[in-house]
């Protein structure tokens, strides 16, 4: 099991994880913070768990993990901000996992690694996912009172070890670079990087972040299998605009805005 005293110990920050619950087995650690927050949880609560017996990702897709391998957490933001801004927040938490990641190997001399986004919140390597966020808000007035970022990050995972159905499509920083990583070191790096960007994303609405965001991004210019509220469709993606939504040119040439929906597959890139 996670040792939440060695994160504690080691934290360093204001907010965010000052307040730490671990768990060995739960349902859902979005699930359990989400009900924290409704009954008046302070903003960087953090929710960690070995493992999760209900865990998912969008559309309610499960979220497969073996016990005690990986990071599976939940973090409490109270942004008091429009609904507009919470797919900006997403793509924020990505920047800042991948900022985690690279100071983690390099704190510990391992190989760097090539992340790529894909929207809307997964961080891939070399076309295989090694993380996901799923963002939850308790909205009132069309503003986010409360919103829970889950994160899961696939960390000491051997392919062999992995759920059958995604032994093809995901990846693990063990797999990657061929050592066993510290799950309480990480999460007290990614805590004390998610404290300092935080508060630098908000002071600013988020104006830099979809420019942060795209540099990391390989799908612009590429020809996809888009999945929108209305169906399927291909698509080239055009670019991300600065509300954080997916920005694609249907086959009629008609450029639309994916608001709700995904990529469920890349094609070959295309110029346009």
């Amino acid at each position: 099991m996670l040792d939440c005293d060695k994160v504690r110990i080691n934290l360093q920050t204001s907010i965010f994880g000052r307040t730490l619950y671990c768990f060995q087995v739960i349902d859902s650690t979005n699930a359990y913070l989400l009900s924290l927050a409704r009954d008046g949880a302070a903003e960087g609560t953090v929710v960690q768990a070995d493992y999760q017996t209900s865990g998912r990702g969008r559309k309610e897709r499960k979220w497969f993990a073996a016990p005690g391998k990986n990071l599976l957490f939940s973090i409490l933001l109270k942004p008091e901000l429009e609904i507009d801004y919470s797919k900006k927040i997403v793509l924020a938490a990505a920047i800042i996992l991948a900022e985690t990641i690279k100071q983690y190997l390099e704190i510990h001399n391992l190989p760097s690694v090539k992340i790529s986004f894909k929207w809307p919140n997964d961080l891939m390597v070399n076309g295989r996912k090694l993380s996901g966020i799923l963002a939850e808000s308790i909205l009132r007035d069309k503003k986010i009172v409360a919103m829970v970022l889950g994160i899961g990050i696939n960390l000491n995972e051997a392919i062999d070890e992995m759920d059958s159905s995604i032994q093809q499509t995901a990846t693990s920083l063990f797999q990657l670079t061929g050592q066993q990583i510290n799950r309480e070191e990480f999460l007290t790096i990614f805590l004390r990087q998610f404290e300092k960007d935080y508060e630098r994303f908000e002071r600013n609405f988020y104006n830099q972040v979809v420019e942060e965001w795209k540099a990391h991004c390989d799908q612009i210019g590429q020809k996809v299998l888009i999945s929108t509220p209305f169906g399927e469709e291909e698509g080239v993606v055009k670019d991300i605009n600065e509300s954080g939504y997916l920005i694609y040119e249907d086959q009629k040439g008609v450029r639309k805005a994916l608001i709700a929906g995904e990529i469920k597959k890349g094609r070959n890139a295309v110029n346009f």
